[in-house]
């Protein structure tokens, strides 16, 4: 059964003089299994400098838009 879990992600970017700037940005991703959820960061993350640093099961049942 599909749930939706957060997902903790360092970013490094390189900013306009040079210098590399980490943030971190959490995400909502609806996913069977962690494993599930790290396969699709790494999908919508592709081409960046990122390291997932947890994935945390939520109790959110859905999101409406």
């Amino acid at each position: 059964m599909e749930q939706y879990y957060k997902c903790s992600v360092k970013i490094e970017e390189v900013d306009d003089k040079g210098k590399i700037k980490k943030r971190g940005e959490d995400y909502i991703v609806k996913a069977i299994t962690p494993t599930d959820v790290e396969a699709k960061i790494n999908r919508e993350l592709e081409g960046y400098d990122f390291e997932i640093r947890n994935i945390t099961t939520t109790k959110i049942v859905d999101i409406i838009n």
